[in-house]
């Protein structure tokens, strides 16, 4: 308003109008100054709705960076594929399940893990999009986890991202062994001894009928299955009360190259076994462990027996075969026993490890299942895998070095 009143009088000063219209400068004035007043609020508001507008797009920043870290550290092992089957998300836990190296985003699922990308494809062409797919399973880059993926669709197009979640079932199994542990525990407290005693009388007696000089042949043969099956039933008391019994791990670092060598010198006088049949492969690196030594040496005990029992040839050069070193050359450390018997069955290689399964007419089924519990004890995993060729291999992985602090702190 004020610069139309000075309008007015410049032109009358200094220009060539004759007379200035005053009340015509301040009506205009008055107008404009109307008109600023009613857009005032109007600016107060859109002032305000932009300083809203650029809190949330702080705050949206802010929740996608925390997004964005809690996806990384989770625990779960997460990612995200697109419908063109490229690693869209993952993080350090999946990366570290499929392999640190090729899994990133950009890259193609099938490249990093060809049977993820199968197990994704089967699903995909599942009837429902739901449909779990839980006998199915990977392993993991580390050869030392069996990993059950679960998909689930991100959106509703189709086809439409997926998000995949790795499941280790190392940590399910570990929870149901847990519980068959307890089972195991309050029956050997309740019973074990009141079973020791009468089995030990019975076979006693038997031993002492044996020596009866008026016993036929087929009495004898009585004698001698009811000392057999006396002795078994005492072997199932003896591994029950070494479950129920068992100390905390004591580790120790070990050299294998050692260790190994001196327990093949043991196994061998002990069981009368020739050397070249137990024979000792190595990748010319002298690993180090972490774990208890009493505990690994009857894991392998346990193993070479098993081998011996159930796969040594009975002629022939080829034996139980040792061999110690690292998977892939630089990842967690491993020790194995391998033979070239007759193996185990398919469909009793997911059972081998379950309490009280066998197919021997005198094993106990526990001695596997002892071996992985005093394996996982130690934070190492005792796996199987059938041997090309024919024969059967077990493989202790070692506890990652890098987690030797972690673990037994």
């Amino acid at each position: 308003m004020l610069a139309i009143l000075g309008q007015q009088i410049f032109s009358v000063v200094f220009g060539n109008a004759p007379t200035a219209d005053y009340p015509l400068a301040g009506m205009q004035g008055a107008v404009v100054f109307l008109v600023a007043l009613m857009a005032w609020p109007v600016s107060a508001r859109l002032r305000e709705s932009e300083a809203m507008v650029r809190r949330a797009a702080v705050d949206l920043a802010n929740l996608a960076q925390v997004s964005q870290y809690i996806v990384q550290h989770l625990r779960e092992s997460i990612l995200v594929v697109d419908p063109d089957d490229y690693i869209r998300l993952i993080n350090e836990s999946a990366a570290q399940v499929l392999g640190e190296a090729d899994a990133v985003p950009g890259a193609l699922l099938g490249e990093v893990s060809p049977r993820l990308l199968y197990l994704l494809s089967t699903w995909r062409g599942s009837a429902q999009l739901d449909a779990p797919l839980d006998a199915q399973t990977l392993l993991a880059a580390d050869g030392a986890r069996l990993i059950r993926p679960h998909f689930a669709p991100l959106g509703d197009i189709n086809p439409s991202p997926v998000i995949v979640f790795l499941e280790d079932t190392g940590e399910l199994a570990s929870k149901v062994q847990q519980t068959k542990l307890a089972a195991l525990g309050r029956l050997s407290a309740s019973i074990a001894h009141e079973i020791r005693n009468p089995v030990g009388a019975m076979s006693h007696a038997a031993q002492l009928l044996a020596e009866s000089p008026a016993l036929s042949a087929e009495d004898l043969r009585l004698t001698q299955i009811m000392q057999t099956n006396s002795t078994r039933v005492s072997a199932i008391i003896d591994n029950i009360l070494q479950l129920s019994r068992r100390e905390a791990p004591k580790p120790q670092q070990l050299l294998l190259a050692a260790w190994v060598e001196r327990f093949r010198a043991e196994f061998c006088a002990t069981v009368q076994l020739p050397r070249q049949r137990l024979s000792i492969d190595t990748s010319g690196e002298n690993v180090e462990v972490r774990i208890d030594g009493s505990q690994l040496h009857q894991i392998m005990w346990n193993l070479c027996q098993n081998a011996m029992a159930h796969a040594l040839p009975s002629s022939g050069d080829s034996g139980i075969q040792l061999r110690y070193g690292r998977l892939g050359g630089v990842g967690r450390p491993f020790l194995q026993v391998a033979d070239r018997g007759p193996g185990i069955a398919p469909a009793d290689a997911e059972r081998i490890f379950e309490p009280f399964f066998t197919r021997a007419q005198r094993g106990t089924g526990l001695g596997l299942f002892l071996a992985r519990e005093l394996a996982a004890a130690n934070g190492a995993t005792l796996l199987y895998e059938a041997r090309d060729g024919g024969g059967s291999i077990f493989r202790i992985v070692f506890a990652d070095p890098s987690r030797w602090n972690d673990l037994y702190s």
